[in-house]
Parts: C-alpha cells; sequence; structure tokens
C-alpha cells in the first residue's frame, strides 16, 4: 500500500562532519517543535496523485543480520531511487511494483549522500517515472511512503521537513506541488516530533549518470 504523508518543506541545514550511516545526531533544528504541524492538504489533484502512487516502490532485503525495508521512487531509464542505507549489503534487493515484487541490482552507490540506484530484473511493469525538481523553502508537499530512519552523513545538506516520517519510510520522495521530486528522506528526529529530513534532489543528478557510466556493488552491511 502507498501512502502519501503531507509536508511542509522548511529549507536546508547542513549536517556535522559525521562517517557514512553514523547514528542520527539531529542536525541545526533547535527546538523542533517550532516548525509546526504538517499541512492538512497537499493540493495536488487526483490525476497528480494516481501518477505518483505509481511510481513509489517498496524496497526489502534479508541479506544482512537485520531485515531492511525502506520505499523508493521510479525515474528515467526504468531505475529506483532509494536510501543508501536500505540496501546497503544487500545483493539483489526486492521490489514491489504495482503489486507484484521483483529482483533487482544496484547500480549506483553513496553512503556519503545516503542515495541508491537499483536497475529491476525484468520489466518494471505498470511503474511510472518522476522528474526532478528542487526544493522551495515554505513550499507545501507530500512525502511517497510505500507502507510493508534515517542517519546524516559528512558533508549532507538536508531539506527540513515538518513531517511523519516513520521506519520503513527512508528512501521515499519528497514531491512539490507539481509533483516533482525534490529530496529523499533519509532521517526523522527524536523523540516523536514532526520532523523529518530528506537529501536534496540535486544531489541524486550526478548518482544517476554514475549508475549508467560505471555501476557499484551495495558494500558491507551496517553494523
Amino acid at each position: 500500500m502507498v501512502a502519501l504523508a503531507l509536508v511542509v518543506l522548511l529549507g536546508s541545514c547542513g549536517s556535522p562532519d559525521r562517517g557514512p550511516f553514523d547514528p542520527v545526531a539531529v542536525p541545526t533544528v533547535e527546538d523542533p517543535t517550532l516548525v509546526g504541524p504538517p499541512p492538512v492538504s497537499h493540493g495536488l489533484s487526483q490525476h497528480q496523485v494516481d501518477r505518483l502512487v505509481a511510481a513509489t516502490v517498496g524496497v526489502r532485503g534479508l541479506d544482512c543480520r537485520r531485515a531492511q525495508v525502506g520505499s523508493g521512487f521510479g525515474v528515467a531509464g526504468g531505475l529506483v531511487v532509494t536510501a543508501a542505507h536500505v540496501v546497503a549489503g544487500i545483493r539483489a534487493p526486492a521490489l514491489t511494483i504495482a503489486g507484484r515484487e521483483l529482483s533487482s541490482r544496484v547500480v549506483a552507490f553513496d553512503p556519503v549522500s545516503d542515495l541508491a540506484v537499483l536497475e529491476p530484473v525484468g520489466d518494471p511493469d505498470g511503474m511510472v517515472t518522476l522528474d526532478l525538481g528542487e526544493p522551495v523553502g515554505g513550499s507545501v508537499g507530500a512525502v511517497l511512503v510505500h507502507e510493508d530512519s534515517g542517519r546524516p552523513a559528512d558533508g549532507r545538506d538536508a531539506i527540513v521537513l515538518s513531517a511523519v516520517v516513520r521506519t520503513g519510510h527512508s528512501g521515499a520522495a519528497v514531491v512539490d506541488g507539481h509533483g516533482r521530486v525534490v529530496g529523499v528522506t533519509f532521517s526523522r528526529a527524536r523523540g516523536g516530533s514532526p520532523v523529518a529530513y530528506a537529501v536534496q534532489a540535486g544531489a541524486l543528478r550526478g548518482l544517476l549518470d554514475a549508475a549508467v557510466d560505471s555501476p557499484e556493488p551495495a558494500g558491507p552491511c551496517i553494523d
């Protein structure tokens, strides 16, 4: 099942110097209660919603000591984007696309930006692809999560979101009012506050080029 979690894009913040997949030290938001609640309406048309739902993918892997579950979305070339920590150490991540399961292979993996690109094995029939955009502070959008945690890293520019993000939502697309991807979720604030963080879509463009030119494995499992 796919759900749309409403968000307000609050701006960007730089995370402290940390290694890939280090535990969360919530960046810059001194008082998460000041960001306000998520919006009550996203303003997307039903046509846009249907298209976004068709682009949303479930991602799962069982190779490591614990199950790794997250969300993802389709992009040009029939590829799927998710968070790197969702597929770290996974040889053939399982994808749920339009209600059916496909295997995939990791073709680009960047633990610093916490982004990964997957190539489905077989025809991802029914998967819609999304365009990339740029985040605008104060705008309203939605997070596209597959309902079946994240970790900041060195040098990452994060979008701060007023949104409810739960375990299994890492790798979800953050879309603007036009349905364009402006970020990829990777973390949430501790303590139950409606604050989450996303990697800016600009960090994804180079990784998509690398996926075509020089595929990379998914690295080791996370301890």
